[in-house]
């Protein structure tokens, strides 16, 4: 009698607290990972606090949530997110672009469509609930949609990174493919600066037209920006997030310029990290009011604060060619999807002590370690044959 007694009650409890407390739970889970816990969008009645997470209690979040706990029996990392660049063309020519100077290779062919459509399968068991589409420009892909619809959306959620130059009259097509959410980059707050940075006339107005076309769709957008000292000092974060506010965008993605890619000599971007707590700090009254975005940080992301450095961790960075990589920061492939499967190329780059390991002091890339310029000792020290198309291919 006094057990049953006890088992009605924690049964009355569970039903009348249990509410409440997934709300608590979901607040502190996002806070953490966030720097905020404010929902700016619900998509098909679930939930959004971020354009990058699984919509809160949708499959792709069960997913999330029950990888990660296979993760904790397996003792061993999984990936829940991967970047899959789908092509190697663009018609921009960033400042800053880390693709074109490190990952391109003019003469190698690109993935098809089916194994384009293999490697998001191969990913998708592997465990990843989180797709981005990036490139080049990935919109210049003609078979994009083709991609985003062989997902499994029961396991994970779709978003694309794109210019926008052409995402107005393709907005209905990715819409039909099932894509999640779209952010569009922006690197300033009007025409002149944007285009100037991205030396293409006439982007801005393309891509604000394109944001337009793809919230009146339905899907989460964002802006994805990268800061510059130079931008910061000029004020031009408030700006971008009060344009933000203006489009109507559900979130702002600032993510600091990193010393990669056309910035790779750039050492005031290593270990200068004042002016991006700045940004950090300064965000946090946008975060508190509900008329304007969300506004997120990759600096906050692999931060102490958060979940720290996840390439090689819970990430991977897939090229054009089928190399898989830690991050679409650092061009340093670990094998290739055409010549073995993805899960031993991921269990090589998640067994080499420099990536296995998350840094929680940030970005891999900032460190003095140079994990941007070298191979890892432990990885160049392994033979040849273990590593299959391990080289750094793309020096030279």
């Amino acid at each position: 009698m006094f057990n049953l007694r006890h088992r009605l009650r924690l049964k009355w409890f569970l039903l009348t607290r249990s509410l409440n407390y997934g709300v608590d739970f979901t607040t502190i889970l996002y806070q953490i990972y966030l720097n905020h816990s404010k929902i700016i969008h619900f998509r098909q009645g679930y939930p959004v606090y971020s354009l990058s997470t699984p919509a809160v209690f949708s499959p792709p979040a069960a997913n999330f949530l029950a990888r990660a706990l296979y993760r904790t029996i397996q003792n061993k990392n999984l990936p829940n997110l991967m970047s899959f660049a789908v092509n190697a063309t663009c018609n921009a020519a960033c400042e800053h672009c880390s693709f074109f100077e490190a990952v391109d290779q003019p003469g190698r062919e690109t993935l098809s469509l089916t194994q384009g459509m293999d490697a998001i399968a191969q990913a998708q068991e592997l465990g990843v609930s989180v797709i981005n589409f990036v490139g080049g420009e990935p919109l210049q892909r003609p078979d994009l949609p083709d991609l985003i619809r062989s997902v499994d959306r029961q396991r994970s959620t779709t978003v694309l990174f794109t210019n926008g130059w052409l995402l107005q009259e393709r907005a209905l097509a990715l819409r039909a493919a099932g894509l999640d959410s779209i952010y569009v980059s922006l690197d300033g707050p009007d025409a002149a600066s944007h285009d100037a940075f991205r030396k293409t006339p006439g982007l801005f107005d393309r891509a604000l037209a394109g944001l337009k076309q793809a919230k009146s769709l339905g899907f989460s957008v964002g802006i994805s920006t990268t800061m510059t000292p130079e931008r910061h000092a000029r004020g031009e974060l408030a700006a971008m997030v009060e344009l933000g506010k203006r489009l109507g965008v559900h979130e702002v993605l600032v993510f600091d310029a990193l010393p990669s890619g056309r910035y790779k000599d750039r050492e005031d971007l290593r270990n200068n990290p004042d002016w991006v707590e700045e940004m950090i700090q300064a965000a946090k009254p946008y975060n508190q009011d509900a008329t304007y975005p969300g506004v997120v940080f990759f600096a906050y992301f692999t931060s102490h604060r958060s979940v720290g450095c996840s390439c090689g961790t819970s990430y991977f960075y897939l090229s054009p060619y089928g190399d898989v990589m830690s991050c679409d920061f650092n061009a340093r492939s670990f094998g290739n999807i055409t010549t073995e499967p993805l899960w031993r190329v991921w269990e090589r780059l998640t067994t080499t002590p420099e990536f296995c390991q998350a840094k929680w002091g940030g970005c891999k890339v900032k460190s003095d370690a140079g994990w941007g310029e070298n191979l890892p000792p432990a990885l160049a020290a392994e033979p040849p044959n273990a590593r299959a198309t391990a080289e750094p291919w793309h020096e030279g």
